[in-house]
C-alpha cells in the first residue's frame, strides 16, 4: 500500500503525488469554471494526498457491499427461511444461529489473523484472498437446492466468514492511507461511496423483479451471482492499485508463531491501551445491535406487510438515507470529536429502537382486518439507515483513531473479534422474537445499544490518542 503521511518511510513506499500541480490547496478558477470549482470544494477529500491509493481502498468498501446488502440485508435472510428451512416455527431460530456460528469463526480468526498481517505486511494479501472468496461462495448460494440446510450452510458459513475477515484487514489500511485528524472524513466518504453503489445495485434489483417478475425468493438465484460478480469487479482496482506500506515486521518464525507472539505483547500491554479497550468492549453491544438490523431488517419488513418489491424499494430507500448518514462523520466527526459523534448517534439509535417496540406492539395489538398506516413502518427504517450509514464509519474512524499506525492490522484483528462476536446476540434477539414477539425483542436490542452508550461515556479520548502516539514511536 502507498504510504500515508503517518506511514512508514520504507524504501518500499513510493509516494504517488496529488492529483494536478494545484491539489491540497485552493486556487482561484479560471473564468467558466465556477461550477466546477464549487464542486471541488464540496469533495470530501479534497486536498488529500495519495488519492489513487484512497480510491483503490474505496473500491473494495464498494465491492464487498453487495454481499452487505443483497445477501445479509435483503434477499439471502428470506431465501434461507422460506427456500431452505421452510419451517415457521423456527426459522428467525435457526436464521440467527447460522449467523452467528460464521461470526463465532470470525472471531476465533480475527486477532491471530491481524497480527499475522502485520508481521509480514501482507494485509493486501489477506484482503483480496477473503474478497475473492467471498466473491465465488456468494456465487455459489444461488446453487443451494431447496430444503437442504446443511448445503447453505457449508456455503454461507465460510462466504460470511471470508467476507467479515476481509473487513478488518480493509479497516487496517485506514491509518496509513490518512492522517490521524481526516480519518473521519476518509472512512466516512468511503462509506458514503458504498451506499451510492448500493442504490445502484438496489435499483438493478427492483427493476429485475419488476420486468422479470421475480417476486418468489426461489427466483433470486441469479441476484446471488450477480452480487458475486460485483464483488469479483470491484476487488479489480484493490488488486491492481493498492500496495502495501510497511515492511515485515517479523520476518522469521511460523506464521501461527509470529501472530500468538505478537497477540501475547498485546495482551500483556491492555492496560496502555485502556480506551481502546474500552471502546473495543462498547462495540461488542452496540456491533450486536448493528448484527441484529442487518440480519432481520428484511424479515422485519415483510412481517409488517411489505410485498417482495415494496421490500427492495424499502431498503433503497433506507439506503439513501444511509447515504445522508454518511455525510455527519464525513464532514464533522474529526472536528466535532468521535466520543461525542458516537454517543450522539447512540442516542439516536436507542430511541429508535424504542419507537420501533411501540410501533411493533400497536402493530401486535392491532384490530384484526383494520388497515394499519405504513408511514411508521417507513419513518422507522429510515432512522435505522441513517444511524447504519453514520454509525459503521464512525466506528471504524474511532477505532483507528486509537490504534498505533504500526500495529494497525493487529488492533483491526481485536476490533474484528468484539465486533463479529457481537454477532452473537442475534441469537436472544432471534429467541425473544420468536417466543414472546416482535416487540419485546425491539426492547431487547435497545438495552443492547444502551449499555454500549454507557461504555463509550467512560471512554477518555484524548488519553487514547495520546497512547496510540506514544505505542507508534
Amino acid at each position: 500500500m502507498m504510504c500515508g503521511p503517518v506511514a512508514c518511510a520504507a524504501p518500499c513506499c513510493t509516494r504517488v503525488p496529488p492529483v494536478g500541480p494545484t491539489a491540497g490547496r485552493l486556487v482561484a478558477p479560471a473564468s467558466g469554471t465556477v461550477p466546477s470549482a464549487v464542486l471541488s470544494r464540496l469533495y470530501p477529500l479534497r486536498g488529500l494526498p495519495n488519492q489513487g491509493q484512497l480510491w483503490s481502498w474505496i473500491s473494495f468498501d464498494v465491492a464487498n457491499q453487495s454481499f452487505t446488502l443483497l445477501i445479509n440485508t435483503l434477499l439471502f435472510s428470506i431465501f434461507f427461511q422460506q427456500v431452505v428451512v421452510r419451517d415457521p416455527a423456527i426459522d428467525d431460530w435457526l436464521w440467527s444461529i447460522v449467523y452467528a456460528a460464521s461470526m463465532m469463526l470470525v472471531v476465533i480468526a480475527s486477532p491471530i489473523a491481524g497480527a499475522i498481517v502485520d508481521a509480514r505486511a501482507c494485509k493486501k494479501l489477506g484482503l483480496l484472498l477473503s474478497g475473492f472468496a467471498c466473491a465465488a461462495l456468494t456465487c455459489a448460494l444461488g446453487l443451494i437446492p431447496p430444503g437442504q440446510f446443511w448445503i447453505a450452510v457449508l456455503i454461507y458459513v465460510p462466504a460470511n466468514f471470508a467476507f467479515n475477515i476481509g473487513e478488518n484487514f480493509l479497516g487496517a489500511f485506514l491509518p496509513q492511507l490518512a492522517r490521524r485528524e481526516d480519518f473521519g472524513r476518509v472512512s466516512g466518504f468511503s462509506w458514503g461511496v458504498a451506499y451510492a453503489a448500493a442504490l445502484v445495485m438496489l435499483v438493478l434489483t427492483a427493476l429485475a423483479m419488476l420486468v422479470l417478475d421475480l417476486k418468489d425468493p426461489e427466483q433470486w438465484r441469479p441476484f446471488f451471482v450477480g452480487a458475486g460478480l460485483w464483488f469479483f469487479a470491484f476487488s479489480i482496482p484493490t488488486l491492481l492499485f493498492l500496495r502495501e506500506g510497511s515492511i515485515p515486521a517479523d520476518p522469521g518464525g511460523s506464521l501461527l508463531t509470529v501472530g500468538f507472539k505478537r497477540l501475547a505483547r498485546t495482551t500483556r500491554e491492555v492496560g496502555r491501551f485502556r480506551d481502546l479497550g474500552m471502546l473495543l468492549l462498547a462495540s461488542f453491544f452496540y456491533g450486536g445491535g448493528i448484527s441484529v438490523i442487518v440480519a432481520f431488517a428484511s424479515i422485519l419488513a415483510v412481517e409488517f406487510g411489505f410485498s417482495q418489491v415494496e421490500l427492495v424499494v424499502y431498503v433503497a430507500v433506507i439506503t439513501v438515507t444511509g447515504i445522508l448518514g454518511t455525510l455527519i462523520p464525513t464532514f464533522y466527526q474529526d472536528r466535532f470529536g468521535h466520543k461525542k459523534m458516537t454517543i450522539m448517534l447512540l442516542i439516536a439509535w436507542v430511541l429508535t429502537a424504542l419507537y420501533i417496540a411501540w410501533i411493533s406492539y400497536q402493530h401486535a395489538n392491532a384490530p384484526p382486518n383494520v388497515p394499519e398506516p405504513t408511514w411508521p413502518v417507513w419513518l422507522a427504517g429510515n432512522l435505522l439507515g441513517l444511524g447504519l450509514g453514520a454509525f459503521g464509519s464512525a466506528n471504524r474512524a474511532f477505532v483507528g483513531f486509537l490504534t498505533p499506525p504500526n500495529r494497525s492490522g493487529e488492533f483491526f484483528g481485536l476490533w474484528g473479534l468484539v465486533f463479529k462476536l457481537a454477532a452473537v446476540l442475534v441469537i436472544p434477539f432471534g429467541y425473544v422474537k420468536d417466543a414472546w414477539g416482535r416487540w419485546q425483542a425491539m426492547i431487547v436490542l435497545a438495552g443492547m445499544l444502551l449499555i454500549g452508550l454507557i461504555l463509550t461515556a467512560l471512554i477518555d479520548e484524548k488519553r487514547g490518542e495520546a497512547a496510540a502516539k506514544e505505542a507508534n514511536g
